[in-house]
């Protein structure tokens, strides 16, 4: 017997159907709608006045495969669990997996679905707690992209721009002192910023073309805003695209939760199907620079006046990862440091196990055509 989400927000009864605008609305590219979740949900919550990122509606084809690819997922899990039984809720792993499999929808490798949809059911279903605090997230906001460290929802004036303001405007907090805010702006196109109507005016909420895509960096333990990050330059023709650096506040820098956000995009990047991602960084930016090192990127030459930022003359370095490297071995070594080399294996494991199963179910459903077709 499965959940009932109840994903509609007209069926919640919590829930004020009262709406709040803002000075500033954050356009959302289609590019920010692919790189999240499928979701059968097809209106937002009441909450939201912009629509967050959530994909259209599934047509019908994608709605049935969205449905199969669920049950099958569902059925895989409860054969082959990726971890102990909560005590009182055996269907907990199974719907955990199955969720995040079919949210990945029809167009990434399968080998990304299990292995997305593996470590998924691992956050969520770690205990009783994480279990009512995916779940409730799915009835809210099932197009989020998940992590175990952080989740990458789309960037949003009405929903983070309070907040992103706080954490990089230098100005001191709870868990950090006072700082010179260049610390974040400095080798950044625009900022710091005077005022938060000036950060939702800029390029950071109001994005200057579609071919862009911009996230929320949320926290999964505490869901603190901790920064966002993005992608641009977007070329769909010749498959390739430019991950930018996260804007996060000073404490975050050179975290795991960094790390992770980047890894979520660069792992669903190339299960959509790139063969090319770049990062473009002020050569004299120390930090972003290690950042494309531990990513796994290449320092493919360096572009001398490439831009004027801030009235100031700026060399590029640039930096390439290729498809074939990330299969080679630069997504198990980004995957080993961000979860460990255990987490490493367990996945390799499962992606074996679970490829040959599906083999073998290919292979059976031949054999029964087969035989159907000599019998007539």
């Amino acid at each position: 017997q499965q959940r009932n989400y109840n994903i509609n927000p007209n069926k919640s009864k919590n829930k004020s159907t009262a709406t709040t605008t803002t000075t500033t609305t954050t356009t959302t590219t289609p590019l920010t709608t692919m790189l999240l979740n499928a979701t059968l949900q097809t209106k937002v919550s009441l909450a939201d006045t912009d629509n967050n990122g959530m994909p259209p509606p599934l047509d019908a084809t994608e709605r049935a495969l969205y449905e199969d690819n669920f049950k099958l997922a569902y059925r895989a899990c409860q054969e082959n669990a990726g971890g102990q039984t909560l005590p009182g809720r055996f269907e907990a792993r199974p719907e955990a997996y199955a969720r995040a499999y079919a949210g990945c929808g029809s167009h990434v490798t399968t080998t990304y679905r299990r292995s997305y949809a593996r470590l998924y059911e691992a956050t969520a279903c770690a205990t009783h707690q994480t279990d009512d605090q995916f779940v409730a997230l799915y009835k809210d906001r099932p197009q989020d992209l998940i992590g175990r460290y952080v989740r990458l929802e789309a960037l949003s004036a009405q929903r983070h721009l309070e907040k992103l303001y706080e954490i990089t405007s230098g100005e001191p907090l709870p868990n950090h002192k006072s700082y010179d805010p260049n610390q974040v702006w400095g080798f950044l196109p625009g900022g710091p910023f005077e005022n938060k109507q000036q950060m939702a005016e800029s390029y950071v909420f109001c994005p200057a073309t579609k071919n862009q895509a911009s996230f929320a960096v949320i926290h999964n333990i505490t869901g603190q805003l901790l920064g966002t990050v993005g992608v641009s330059h977007d070329d769909p023709t010749n498959l390739s695209i430019q991950l930018d650096a996260p804007i996060v506040q000073p404490q975050t820098t050179e975290s795991q939760q960094e790390m992770e956000a980047c890894f979520l995009l660069l792992d669903r990047l190339f299960a959509y199907g790139y063969r090319r991602i770049q990062m473009a960084t002020d050569s004299q930016d120390a930090l972003t620079r290690k950042l494309c090192n531990r990513l796994g990127f290449t320092l493919e030459g360096v572009l001398y006046k490439h831009l004027i930022v801030k009235e100031a003359s700026r060399d590029s370095n640039i930096y390439g990862l290729l498809n074939s490297d990330w299969k080679r071995g630069a997504r198990s070594a980004l995957y080993a440091k961000l979860y460990g080399k255990a987490a490493l294996k367990a996945d390799k494991a499962n992606e074996a196990r679970e490829s040959e199963q599906e083999e073998r179910a290919r292979e059976l459903a031949e054999k029964k055509l087969q035989e159907a077709g000599e019998q007539k």
